[in-house]
């Protein structure tokens, strides 16, 4: 389909909804991932929010710091005990959810009940994706009444970025523009958009926009410094980096901005982008100045990859396994596909030239939550 039938405007291949009028183009379900486990700390945070309404779940944590918590999550809950019972989205929320789903049916009209229903959905699937598609159902009802709803618009966005349909995330951050250019987090969400579809130029220009509006906007400095990388461009990279520094709102955020900068003096690959996707490194199980550790940094520095990466298991001095958290290779466009395999690929040969390994060395690319093997890189 490449008009949308209900208005005539054209679709994005493979999207679901027109961002337009919010008009259903595909009952077509997205491919799952995997159930996500978290600490129960976290479940009773996100209980007290549900529970008052979640009318401000953006001012509780924003994006980027959800997708952290989430990895977080992930990592906490493989270190649970032995037959620990799997952590889920507690039943007082999946009430509250769908009340407040029953509630929107009774008032069609009610575009901010519909929105605050899909801002809740939104949420809920960082503990269970099935929440995808009623975030996706509330949003896409806004539109189809109101087309131009920059709340729904945003949300549409943001759903999208986080199931990494990236040229439907665009459409509709694009749209939302239009009409609100002065947003900068949307302005740094559309160039990391424009990032990992590899059109580095047209992110560095959205970066530059999000800083004419907000000088002091650390995640726009720090993704500049990863699409200039990107470019192979060191420099710039690091004149970024060094402003994002300064601006850096934690230790957290200091902490990630050193470690690509590192990266940058040794020539690795940059880290994933800040934003709505930050940095997650965690430890190493590895000497940094070690082959085993050079290839530990290699994979968790990979652009896209490194967030995700869990753990890496050394199997032996010449055979390793990296666990990811989240990460569908069947669902990666061919181009991002192919450039992950090359640049790890690439990491790989420098590790193995710095240390004088010879002989093969094999990497294997699993999911941590069921060890299938979805990628061998051999060397």
């Amino acid at each position: 389909m490449k008009f949308c039938p209900e208005c005539g405007t054209p679709v994005q291949p493979g999207a679901s909804f027109c961002v337009n009028c919010g008009q259903p183009l595909s009952a077509a379900a997205p491919p799952r991932r995997g159930r996500l486990r978290v600490p129960p700390a976290f479940a009773a945070v996100f209980i007290g929010v549900v529970v008052a309404g979640l009318v401000a779940a953006g001012i509780l944590v924003r994006r980027h710091n959800q997708d952290q918590a989430r990895q977080q999550a992930a990592s906490d809950s493989s270190n649970l005990p032995p037959g620990h019972p799997q952590i889920e989205l507690p039943a007082k929320a999946r009430e509250f959810i769908s009340k407040l789903e029953a509630q929107a049916k009774k008032r069609p009209q009610d575009l901010a009940l519909w929105n605050r229903l899909g801002i809740v959905a939104l949420r809920a699937s960082f503990f269970d994706q099935s929440y995808y598609k009623l975030a996706a159902e509330a949003y896409g009802h806004v539109l189809q009444l109101d087309p131009e709803n920059l709340e729904a618009l945003r949300g549409i966005g943001n759903l999208n970025y986080d199931r990494q349909k990236y040229d439907e995330a665009i459409a509709a951050y694009e749209h939302y523009l239009k009409h609100k250019p002065d947003d900068p987090e949307v302005q740094t969400d559309l160039g990391t958009m424009y990032l990992y579809t590899g059109n580095a130029d047209q992110a560095l220009k959205r970066y530059k926009k999000a800083l004419s509006i907000r000088p002091d906007f650390f995640d726009a400095y720090f993704n500049m410094g990863v699409a200039y990388g990107a470019m192979d461009d060191p420099a710039d990279a690091r004149a970024a980096l060094n402003q994002a520094m300064k601006l850096a709102p934690d230790q957290d955020a200091r902490t990630r901005v050193t470690s690509l900068l590192a990266k940058l003096s040794v020539g690795s690959p940059p880290a994933a982008p800040s934003g709505a996707t930050p940095d997650q490194t965690g430890g190493s199980s590895a000497p940094a100045n070690s082959f085993q550790g050079q290839i530990e940094s290699v994979v968790r520095g990979l652009p896209f990859a490194g967030p995700k990466v869990q753990s890496v298991k050394w199997d032996s001095n010449t055979k390793a396994t990296v666990l990811m958290n989240d990460f569908p290779m069947e669902a990666m466009p061919p181009f991002a596909r192919q450039k992950f395999l090359g640049d790890l690929a690439s990491g790989i040969e420098e590790a193995k030239k710095t240390y004088h390994v010879q002989g093969p060395f094999e990497l294997q690319i699993a999911d941590a939550a069921t060890g299938h093997v979805m990628e061998t890189v051999t060397k």
